[in-house]
């Protein structure tokens, strides 16, 4: 199954890898210069999400993105594939490239990495924090809060499809069309999104799906949003209980809504420009170029501000 062919796949080039833990090495891109932007990538997925970010965005930042334990082309572990220990990669990777003060973007899963860097070394190790589209707590028995689903949901997933590789392609599938991306996509796009996503064996896909599915990082997530400038960027399926969760538990967050789960791949220029601004306005000595700034802070968007239009599809279902 290893063997198996997607069609044409595109994959960033390794710029080093970094030992992490024994026999364990991450595999990770550094490019541009200035104020340090780490994307974090989500369940399974590689760096290579990130594809559409690089480029722009280190023309005026140091953009680092990697592959974590487990997947991409990082090292596979047998043990180590939960979020904690995820962050404490993290941690050592951006120690080990000498990168102090990042802005943490996660997206989905990787939030957890990133909210966890947070509870490792404090929220004021960090100049910013971005969450793309995931709820600091998976599951809750409260009521119409913004969670990843219920728990009914998640017994489903895990039990019915994590089981193997067919499964895992299955229920990827599933996810990628109707959660992570809007528009109908090509076979060579489908295939490459589900090809760099099966390099992670099913026994750990099932553990990484399990340790997101139980993270709570909500104390992480209040403490950074106090102490530093807080962004999260929603999918349009859940906004308006994402937006109300945030106003609730999170007032000090800023938010702005477009898109799938998967916009900054689906909407690039757009989700950058988002980000851009985000930093511009609330890090200090990000290289702000006045050109491109118009209000005097970010605050909360919908989809219309980021300059995406037509995209009122909704989308009901939605895992990690």
């Amino acid at each position: 199954m290893a063997s198996m062919e997607f069609g044409h796949l595109s994959s960033l080039k390794e710029d080093g890898r970094v030992a992490v833990a024994p026999g364990v090495e991450l595999s990770y891109v550094d490019r541009g210069a200035g104020q340090a932007i780490v994307l974090i990538p989500g369940w399974t997925f590689s760096k290579n999400v990130f594809e559409k970010q690089i480029g722009p965005l280190s023309k005026k930042y140091r953009v680092i993105t990697y592959d974590p334990r487990s997947q991409g082309a990082s090292s596979q572990s047998p043990e180590g594939n939960d979020y904690l220990s995820h962050a404490e990669d993290l941690v050592k990777l951006l120690d080990t490239l000498e990168v102090k003060q990042p802005v943490l973007v996660g997206w989905a899963a990787g939030c957890h990495t990133s909210l966890g860097y947070v509870k490792l070394k404090g929220a004021q190790a960090v100049a910013a924090h971005v969450s793309i589209d995931k709820p600091p707590r998976s599951l809750s028995f409260e009521k119409d809060i913004w969670v990843e689903a219920s728990l009914e949901e998640v017994s489903a997933v895990h039990t019915l499809y994590l089981r193997d590789v067919r499964g895992h392609a299955q229920y990827l599938r599933h996810y990628i069309e109707t959660v992570l991306i809007q528009r109908n996509l090509e076979f060579h796009e489908l295939s490459w999104m589900i090809a760099q996503a099966l390099k992670t064996p099913p026994l750990v896909a099932a553990q990484l799906f399990a340790s997101c599915m139980f993270s709570d990082d909500l104390a992480s997530a209040i403490a950074v949003s106090r102490a530093r400038p807080t962004l999260y960027i929603i999918a349009q399926h859940w906004a308006e209980k994402a937006q109300r969760y945030l106003r609730t538990i999170l007032p000090e967050a800023k938010s702005v809504v477009f898109g799938g789960r998967m916009m900054f791949w689906e909407y690039p220029e757009a989700f950058n420009r988002v980000l851009d601004e985000f930093i511009q306005h609330n890090v200090r000595n990000a290289g702000v170029t006045n050109e491109e700034i118009s209000d005097d802070r970010f605050g909360n968007h919908s989809f219309h501000d980021a300059g995406v239009q037509s995209l009122e599809r909704r989308v009901t279902n939605r895992f990690i």
